[in-house]
């Protein structure tokens, strides 16, 4: 009887231990990354590798830090063990990252009067990752919000985020710092409230009689918050001891030289991709401020040097390769024998241009986890043309039935896309109203919100509903449709 709990447990830990780790394993997908690693292994010896001493950890961090309070717990001491040894490879990486990034941050946090300690948030929130976005909305280097990246001057579109460029962002992020110490008067709340949110702050505050400590209020706040502070503490700790525990940062390779285009006509970054031969891990990496698949007309882009000519002479090919892509049908039937779990049906869902995990769960309201466990995938990554098994319910699929019978209830134009199937999305039946009604669920944010809808930012949401950023689970939301 006692084996049971004991599976429970680990199997419990083994997973809360795979979630605190996504920023850094995130950004050992990059492509920078990518190269500087592979670089850092010809002719490289792993060198002396001396075991982490966290006796003394609350010591050693305040003599480290001085511009904040800090803290030790047994959470900063498993993430000092974890990136220490087992993941001490992805630590040399994010040191890399941190040498690149670091002197432009101290230089920010000078220039407005704030401690140079606090160039460490970046590498707790984001893993030093300009192209970090989380579930909750969040996204660039200093995993701003986007009600905060409006009000400190940012621009967001659907397909441009300025989040992703570091130096503005780090502009608005310490001027966020910098008012948020002066609300709080007090350096831990402002921390907290900056790496996990006033809301969180305000919150746990309420459950602890108006706590002001690390360590009583960091375990109230949300589960995908509540390891950002521990794993802050060991990184400080472990980048301040990074020499004698023979930790060497990997060194990132210098900038590529690129050519910077412009094109007429609106682009798709898969198509440029397959027809010029260019990983697309590099494209993101070379216009990280572009963020989804669509290059609008007369955009900006950035080409590996040599792209140009490529790209000119492969222009109808170009072409040709986004005509194809557009052609892919989103849905396929399922195969002959229906398959059934727990009452929903199967279908099959051919990945498009554009698409995510995420995205992908999001229409037909199901969970990431779920796709994953049904289509027996270790990692999030899917390709253009994959075919993913998705059990759907049975008002679902009367949708998909009458999509695919050529029905134009529930389309989203051109793209040939089952819509969202949520229920509480309600299309206007008045010709006189091209917009759609969207019921806010909990967990929403006005910015996810906008990017399940072609051509709408949320800006343009807050426009046409009169409202600020703050939302609520039931505000019903007219979202404006696509001319």
């Amino acid at each position: 009887m006692r084996l049971i709990p004991t599976l429970l447990f680990t199997i419990t830990s083994c997973a809360a231990m795979a979630q605190s780790t996504w920023r850094v394993d995130s950004l050992m997908t990059t492509w920078p990354v990518r190269l500087a690693v592979a670089d850092s292994r010809h002719g490289s010896t792993p060198g002396v590798i001396r075991a982490v001493d966290t006796r003394n950890l609350y010591t050693q961090l305040q003599h480290t830090v001085t511009g904040f309070p800090v803290f030790a717990d047994s959470g900063v001491v498993r993430y000092v063990d974890l990136y220490g040894e087992p993941k001490r490879e992805e630590f040399r990486a994010l040191l890399g990252m941190a040498q690149v990034y670091f002197p432009m941050i101290e230089g920010e946090l000078v220039r407005q009067g704030l401690s140079k300690d606090f160039k460490y948030l970046p590498m707790a929130l984001s893993a030093m990752n300009t192209l970090a976005g989380s579930q909750q909305g969040e996204a660039g280097l200093w995993m701003l919000s986007y009600p905060v990246a409006l009000r400190y001057g940012l621009n967001i579109t659907a397909d441009r985020d300025e989040r992703r460029d570091t130096r503005l962002s780090t502009m608005a992020a310490v001027s966020y710092l910098k008012d948020l110490l002066a609300r709080y008067h007090d350096p831990a709340l402002a921390v907290m409230a900056f790496t996990c949110g006033p809301a969180n702050v305000t919150r746990a505050q309420g459950r602890t009689s108006g706590a002001t400590d690390y360590r009583t209020l960091y375990p109230q706040f949300t589960e995908g918050s509540r390891d950002v502070l521990p794993l802050l503490m060991a990184f400080i700790h472990l980048s301040a001891h990074a020499k004698e525990l023979g930790i060497a940062p990997i060194p990132m390779l210098p900038a590529e030289a690129a050519d910077t285009l412009r094109s007429d006509r609106e682009l798709r970054f898969s198509a440029v991709s397959r027809t010029l031969g260019i990983e697309m891990g590099r494209l993101r990496a070379l216009n990280p401020l572009l963020c989804g698949d669509r290059i609008p007309r007369l955009e900006a882009f950035v080409l590996p040097r040599g792209g140009r000519a490529q790209f000119e002479a492969l222009a109808d090919s170009l072409l040709r390769e986004q005509q194809r892509l557009a052609a892919i049908p989103a849905i396929v039937p399922a195969q002959a024998a229906v398959r059934t779990i727990n009452g929903r049906e199967a279908i099959n869902y051919r990945v498009r241009s554009g698409d995510y995990l995420g995205h992908i769960a999001m229409r037909f309201g199901v969970k990431v986890s779920q796709i994953k466990s049904w289509n027996h995938m270790r990692s999030d990554r899917i390709d253009i043309g994959d075919k993913l098994v998705i059990y759907v319910t049975a008002s679902q699929r009367d949708r998909y039935d009458r999509h695919k019978a050529g029905g134009t209830e529930g389309s989203e134009g051109p793209t040939n896309q089952v819509p969202i199937v949520k229920e509480n999305v309600v299309r206007a039946q008045t010709p006189l109203s091209e917009f759609t009604w969207y019921t806010v669920q909990s967990g929403d944010s006005l910015y996810g919100i906008a990017q399940r809808f072609p051509g709408v930012d949320a800006k343009r949401l807050m426009e046409v509903n009169g409202i600020t950023a703050d939302i609520k689970p039931g505000q019903r939301l007219k979202i404006p449709l696509q001319q």
